[in-house]
């Protein structure tokens, strides 16, 4: 009888195996919907439609209308993570293309959009600005932080304001730069890097001159 029950757990399940494209089909399809409708008009069952899938499924994943929300506008700003290099300069140049990709269409349209709308939502809004927006600050910040304790930058260093002047520079060429330089150029991220880096770097004191 043992041997019976312990044969019938060992079969495998049938059934059709978990589709792994789905997660990313469906954050997809509610990053579109939200270029086009906003929170506001957020809907579901649109999303099911353009991802091709059952709303049953997305509920699964997703059991609130909000969570999918907050999961499609936090995928905008994915990636930003510190990549400690080792220096902040190769840290700067790694996350400086990320954080262009970030304030481009239609991404920059869409965060603006659901930030405005968001206000009305003030824990929603709270999470979407912790996981969309000051996720790249963060990034930044961190890269920042990280130069302060190996003593490649001055130890009181505002990490906050220099963060915040990193992400300034590339926001301002993407609202003010027009068409005529690409705004993905790694030219204007190196030196965007090194105007940075030389900023933040520890002031050593010269050397005394020799008495007369």
């Amino acid at each position: 009888m043992v041997q019976q029950e312990t044969g019938q757990l060992d079969r495998p399940r049938r059934g059709r195996p978990r589709d792994a494209t789905i997660d990313t089909r469906v954050l997809s399809a509610a990053v579109d919907e939200l270029a086009e409708h906003g929170v506001g008009g957020f809907s579901v069952n649109r999303v099911a439609a353009r991802a091709g899938v059952a709303k049953r499924g997305i509920y699964v994943r997703w059991p609130a209308r909000d969570d999918l929300v907050l999961h499609a506008l936090g995928t905008l700003a994915a990636g930003l993570v510190p990549p400690r290099t080792g220096s902040l300069r190769s840290d700067l140049m790694h996350l400086a293309p990320l954080v262009d990709a970030v304030f481009t269409e239609p991404r920059l349209s869409i965060l603006a959009r659901c930030m405005a709308e968001l206000r009305r939502f003030p824990a929603m809004y709270a999470a979407f600005r912790r996981e969309s927006v000051d996720r790249c600050a963060a990034a930044i910040e961190d890269a920042l932080h990280d130069a302060v304790t190996r003593g490649e930058a001055r130890a009181d260093l505002d990490t906050d304001l220099a963060a915040g002047a990193f992400l300034g520079a590339l926001l301002a060429r993407h609202a003010f730069g027009g068409a005529r330089q690409p705004l993905d150029d790694p030219a204007f991220h190196g030196r965007l890097v090194d105007f940075c880096v030389a900023a933040v770097q520890r002031v050593t004191a010269a050397p005394a001159s020799p008495s007369t």
